[in-house]
């Protein structure tokens, strides 16, 4: 611990560059071990050296400040840290707001790691609602930060800020950031929703998956999810999808946008991500008048050859056992059903876990 204080003293502002470079150099190598981060963290001088030179003018000395940082809040313990610290220090250190200008400046060389710093930031679900505070502070900021994200060529230092998606994500965590997401005022969700599907890269394509499972476990939202416009229901139903053919019929019953797809259309090849697409849908299909919406749309129909697909090609049991519990309810007549809401009804644990010990068995006997 003495050894790592004594680099504090070489990384001021006013300090040689070449002794700041090497402290930094040294320190951000600390980072990548457990040991390492402790020992940072059991320092607030050294952790206020680190908030100073992401200000350095030298970019490589800024870089591997917040690249320290990047690692330093990686875990929501430690997360949670430095958070508070960059409050309590005087002057404060704005972390977030330094974050998000980074971010939503297009020339920012910065705007990639910072958007991982606060990325880590955000999941912590305890810090989300004061992160928002402060994002909220500047009407500007939100709608800035999505278009920064909507625009793939917005940064002109090659930033990609593909962690944009789970920044999102991670506020969506909270009613809050749901309400904010679907709120017409900043458009969020309609400016993310394409990129629900976007190939090259999994984690923009994964946070903004995310975001649609957020939205769609509040039951608050499932009206505007299944409105008039298609565009959140096609985001979850399209990377379900393949090049199958199906008839004119039930062509007809699909959103445009899902009709007669190219021989080139690919499934989502994340099985974590095709799970959380369709644990949309369950949640979707609690009340009758969403189940009603999702039968008419073809939902149905795109489970079916999903099923068969998953049966055959991606072979993974948790999802094919969440497409099972979909397709179990839209298969059935709303008689047989009997009830408006699922999740009004409770069921004993002990029948709980027979259904799960009977769906669990019933995959198995599709892989075997």
């Amino acid at each position: 611990m003495e050894v790592v204080s004594e680099l504090v003293q070489f990384m001021q502002p006013n300090q040689r560059l070449d002794l700041k470079a090497v402290a930094l150099t040294h320190v951000l190598g600390l980072t990548g071990s457990a040991e390492g981060k402790a020992a940072i963290l059991g320092l607030d001088d050294l952790l206020m050296a680190i908030f100073g030179l992401t200000y350095d003018e030298n970019h490589t000395v800024a870089k591997d400040a917040v690249l320290s940082l990047i690692n330093l809040t990686a875990e929501e313990e430690c997360a949670i840290k430095v958070f508070q610290l960059a409050k309590r220090i005087e002057p404060p250190f704005a972390i977030v707001e330094v974050a998000a200008k980074h971010i939503g400046d297009e020339q920012s060389p910065l705007a990639d790691p910072w958007s991982m710093v606060l990325s880590n930031l955000t999941r912590v679900e305890s810090l989300v609602h004061e992160i928002l505070d402060i994002l909220e502070r500047d009407e500007q900021t939100l709608p800035r930060l999505a278009r920064a994200f909507a625009q793939l060529d917005f940064n002109k230092k090659k930033a990609r800020l593909h962690y944009l998606a789970p920044i999102f994500c991670n506020l969506t965590q909270v009613p809050r950031g749901r309400e904010l997401c679907c709120h017409a005022r900043y458009q969020l969700l309609e400016k993310l929703l394409p990129f629900a599907s976007y190939e090259e890269n999994v984690v923009r394509r994964g946070g903004t998956i995310g975001i649609l499972k957020n939205v769609c476990f509040d039951a608050v939202y499932h009206s505007v999810i299944l409105g008039e416009d298609d565009n959140i229901l096609v985001a979850i139903l399209q990377p379900l999808c393949g090049p199958e053919e199906f008839s004119d019929e039930e062509n007809d019953m699909l959103p445009i946008e899902l009709q007669y797809l190219p021989e080139s259309k690919r499934r989502e090849t994340d099985p974590d991500l095709r799970k959380m697409l369709l644990e949309c849908l369950l949640q979707l299909c609690s009340t009758r008048r969403s189940r009603e919406i999702l039968r008419a749309k073809g939902a149905y129909e795109i489970l079916r050859e999903y099923h068969k697909w998953e049966a055959r090609v991606g072979l993974d049991r948790d999802c094919l056992l969440a497409c099972l519990n979909v397709v179990d309810i839209l298969i059935k007549n709303e008689d047989e059903i009997g009830l408006d809401n699922y999740k009004s009804v409770e069921v004993p644990a002990e029948q709980a876990e027979k259904f799960v010990q009977e769906d669990t068995d019933y995959v198995k006997s599709l892989l075997d």
